[in-house]
């Protein structure tokens, strides 16, 4: 504070010796009258010169300052041009970025509705393609006309004379079929069980006979009868009165309608195959028996089926105890339907459980549920060794050691995720996207299915498959692939289609579980099996569009499983449904013996 005082009276001392007043100096003192004359004259024409001097410099300076306006006026506006060119600069790069967006959303869908019209349409392509070594010869045919001038030496080496041709017509001879497939014996066309056979009358026959063959020929009787029982009211002494049935000699001993309803086994067995097999709708079944001359509601066909589908649950139990036995592999997927629900439709999902070792295929259905409650409920305290599945987040809790607590059953259990779904979104992305960067992902898949066939071919034992997926050449395979992987995730994902980036994300995920498979020999390598069981009940599901309550799904599940398990294991279900039925008609209770193994030993406990 001192010195800034210092500073202001230091400050006032000097403005005060400026403000003190000086006497003029007097330069004409002591001049004569002519010296004063031109000394005023010179100071007149310096004054004059002053003054034109100050006046061209406020000419020059105004000539600045008028180009110093132009100039700012033309900077302002080159201001507001810079600043339009970058406003227009950023829109521009905005409206880029839209477009690129754009774009690959209209390649996407462009991609998503070939897709789409491919499956609804088929293929419409009819291209043929020719063969290389055609194309070779048409590729060569014009230079082979031009190089020939007449003389041996100037023959292709691939041109052969007719005379050699006859000589080597071993080598021109036609590829030898393969016939590793033919069977060694032809099966003739005929009908199991005994024929009915209808001989000639040799005694009409007008000249003498040279000779005797059978003609086969197949005759179909479809037709409805209706059986009529006379039942007898009667009464013993000392007893209620009740009803019966008093056989005479060549009647059936029993009345032959099945439990429940007014079918017998036979014709409830033709029911259930024209519904889960045929895939015949009740309304065109009720047709068909309206046109046979049958009066029956479609519903009642349906009540019918609900009174076999009460036996048939039993008969679930029994399977589902051999699919889900200790250490077992079992493939698993859900498919969705549409069932009504009093008064909208809404869609559910029906689930499968196929045991391939045993043969065995489980549907199971409760209230539509797409949650993982629905498999924890079906698998319940059951040891299993491994489980395959598609990526659907319901089963990502299989093998999960922090939910152990939550499933302890199922803690140790090895979550597989099927290797076809993983190759058929790169396959998508290669076809329908056109993205050829997916099909190095492909080969590399297609290489591991090759090992497997080859395995097959060579009938190896679970424990030599294992021993070979555990090989160099399997784990080069790997190596490749997670590097190709590794390339493709490293990219910007904007220059990566979306359906690439979708099957990168999904092999990326399920990494560990797709190749679990190389840990165990009897391990899958895809969830085929659990697909194929599916097919028959998404068929139907095209065909009925809809069921018409949770308890039509619970029957088709039910159905389905007995249908399935039995084309698993190669067998009719034709004859067994007719089998089952009537071994129920006849008392039997035993559920085991009327698994598809043992049904033939099954004993008939009379219950009447």
């Amino acid at each position: 504070m001192n010195e800034l005082q210092h500073i202001i009276e230091q400050k006032q001392e000097l403005l005060a010796r400026e403000t003190i007043s000086r006497p003029a100096v007097d330069y004409s003192e002591g001049m004569t009258a002519e010296e004063q004359k031109r000394y005023i004259n010179y100071l007149a024409e310096r004054l004059e010169k002053a003054d034109l001097g100050l006046r061209a410099r406020d000419a020059v300076l105004q000539d600045f300052l008028d180009k110093q306006k132009v100039y700012d006026e033309r900077l302002s506006k080159l201001d507001d041009v810079l600043s339009k060119v970058s406003s227009l600069e950023s829109s521009l790069k905005e409206k880029d970025r839209k477009l690129k967006s754009a774009e690959r959303k209209v390649a996407d869908l462009t991609a998503k509705l070939k897709f789409a019209d491919k499956n609804r349409f088929g293929d419409k392509r009819q291209k043929v393609k020719k063969a290389e070594s055609i194309k070779a010869e048409e590729s060569d045919r014009g230079k082979d006309e031009d190089d020939f001038d007449g003389t041996s030496s100037s023959l292709p080496d691939n041109s052969v004379s007719k005379n050699e041709a006859c000589s080597k017509g071993e080598n021109l001879s036609k590829k030898d079929r393969d016939l590793s497939n033919r069977p060694e014996t032809y099966k003739t066309m005929c009908v199991k069980g005994p024929s009915e056979e209808y001989k000639s009358d040799e005694a009409k026959v007008p000249g003498r006979i040279l000779g005797k063959k059978m003609v086969s020929v197949f005759h179909l009787e479809m037709s409805l009868v209706e059986k009529r029982f006379e039942m007898v009211h009667y009464v013993e002494k000392g007893k209620k009165p009740k009803w019966g049935y008093f056989p005479k000699a060549g009647n059936p001993e029993f009345v032959t309608k099945f439990e429940g309803t007014k079918a017998t086994p036979e014709f409830l067995q033709a029911i259930a195959y024209e519904v889960y097999v045929k895939n015949v709708t009740f309304g065109l079944l009720h047709q068909w028996l309206t046109d046979m001359g049958m009066t029956v509601s479609a519903n009642t066909l349906r009540n019918w089926l609900k009174k076999g589908k009460v036996y048939l649950d039993k008969l679930v139990e029994s399977l589902k105890e051999v699919a889900l036995e200790k250490d077992s592999i079992v493939n698993c997927d859900e498919t969705w339907c549409k069932v009504r629900k009093y008064d909208h439709y809404k869609k559910c999902y029906i689930w499968v459980l196929v045991n391939k070792a045993e043969h065995v295929v489980i549907f199971f259905y409760d209230n539509g549920s797409r949650g993982r409650d629905m498999l924890t409920d079906f698998i319940g305290d059951a040891e299993l060794k491994s489980i395959m599945s598609d990526g659907y987040n319901a089963y990502t809790f299989i093998g999960n050691e922090l939910k152990a607590a939550e499933t302890p059953n199922l803690s140790k259990t090895d979550h597989q995720v099927c290797l076809a779904h993983a190759r058929a979104k790169f396959v998508k992305a290669s076809e329908q996207a056109g993205d050829k960067n997916a099909d190095i992902f492909i080969k590399y898949i297609e290489d591991l299915y090759n090992l497997e066939r080859q395995y097959t071919k060579d009938n190896l034992t679970d424990e030599e498959r294992g021993k070979q997926r555990q090989s160099l050449e399997t784990k080069g395979i790997l190596i490749n692939l997670r590097t190709h992987l590794g390339i493709e995730k490293s990219k910007d994902p904007a220059t990566v289609t979306p359906y690439l980036q979708k099957a990168l994300n999904y092999l990326d995920t399920f990494w560990t579980n797709i190749f679990t498979y190389i840990k165990d020999g009897s391990y899958p390598i895809d969830n085929n099996a659990a697909e194929r069981a599916v097919r028959p009940l998404t068929t139907q599901r095209n065909s009925m569009l809809h069921f018409g309550s949770d308890d039509g799904a619970k029957m088709a599940a039910t159905y389905h499983s007995i249908i399935s398990t039995v084309k698993l294991q190669g067998r009719s279900a034709w004859d067994y449904l007719g089998k089952f039925f009537v071994n129920i008609f006849n008392g039997c209770r035993d559920f085991f013996s009327l698994r598809l193994g043992n049904i033939g030993l099954a004993t008939c406990q009379s219950f009447r």
